[in-house]
């Protein structure tokens, strides 16, 4: 297998882009709170953008989830 499939299947992965997702929400969501509990001046900083990219990343993965379900549900009868 040549290291443009490898990556390919890497970036693609639906279950590694939702856990990249939830890493980058999880750690721009602490950095808010941490911000709001010192709230000596609220500034614009990377980690609001950290947030606005996970919530994104997440969103982009959602479909891949769906499709499988559909699947899932289709192949097993359940109606």
């Amino acid at each position: 297998m040549s290291y443009v499939r490898v990556i390919k299947r890497i970036v693609e992965n639906p279950y590694l882009n939702i856990l990249v997702g939830v890493i980058f929400l999880l750690s721009g969501l602490s950095e808010i709170v941490h911000e709001l509990k010192e709230l000596e001046e609220v500034k614009l900083a990377a980690h609001h953008g950290v947030v606005l990219f996970a919530i994104l990343h997440i969103f982009k993965t959602l479909p891949d989830f769906f499709e499988g379900l559909e699947y899932v549900d289709k192949e097993s009868g359940v109606k």
